[in-house]
C-alpha cells in the first residue's frame, strides 16, 4: 500500500470516528443516558477502520451508474455496523436502527464535503490555468 493511501486511511478513521463519536454523543443526551462506555469507543474504532479499509477497496469497482456505488458503500457500511452491533451488544443499549442512520449520515456528510473540496480544487487548478494562459499571451506578444 502506498505512504499517501496509508496516511488517508488513517485520517479518514479518526475523522469518521469523530463525526460518529459527536453524533452518537448528541443521540445520548438527546436520549437523556449521559455516558458512552469508553469500550464502545474502541469498537467504533475498530468499525471505522474496516469500513475505512473496505470504502478504499470498493471505489476499485466501478459501476455502469454512481448511484450503485454510493449503494453499495452505504449496504456495506450498514452490514459492518449490524454485525459489529451483534458483536459488541450495543443493541441491549440502543435501538438497532440508530447505528446504521449514524453511518449513513456520516456517509452523507463526508461526501458533501468531498464535493465541496473538489469544487475548490476544480476553481484552484481554473484560477492556475488562467494565470498561465495569461502569462504565456504575454510572453508571446
Amino acid at each position: 500500500m502506498k505512504n499517501d493511501n496509508l496516511k488517508r486511511i488513517i485520517l479518514y478513521v479518526f475523522a469518521s470516528t469523530g463525526a460518529v463519536l459527536f453524533l452518537l454523543a448528541a443521540f445520548v443526551m438527546f436520549k437523556d443516558n449521559k455516558s458512552i462506555n469508553v469500550n464502545t469507543i474502541m469498537e467504533i474504532i475498530g468499525a471505522n477502520i474496516v469500513i475505512t479499509i473496505g470504502l478504499f477497496l470498493t471505489n476499485k469497482i466501478e459501476l455502469h451508474f454512481v448511484i450503485f456505488e454510493y449503494l453499495l458503500d452505504i449496504i456495506f457500511m450498514t452490514a459492518v455496523i449490524v454485525v459489529t452491533g451483534i458483536l459488541f451488544n450495543w443493541y441491549s443499549l440502543i435501538s438497532v436502527w440508530v447505528p446504521p442512520v449514524i453511518v449513513v449520515v456520516t456517509y452523507i456528510i463526508f461526501n458533501l464535503l468531498d464535493i465541496v473540496r473538489v469544487h475548490k480544487d476544480i476553481n484552484d487548478i481554473n484560477k492556475l490555468l488562467k494565470k498561465l494562459e495569461e502569462k504565456e499571451a504575454t510572453t508571446v506578444s
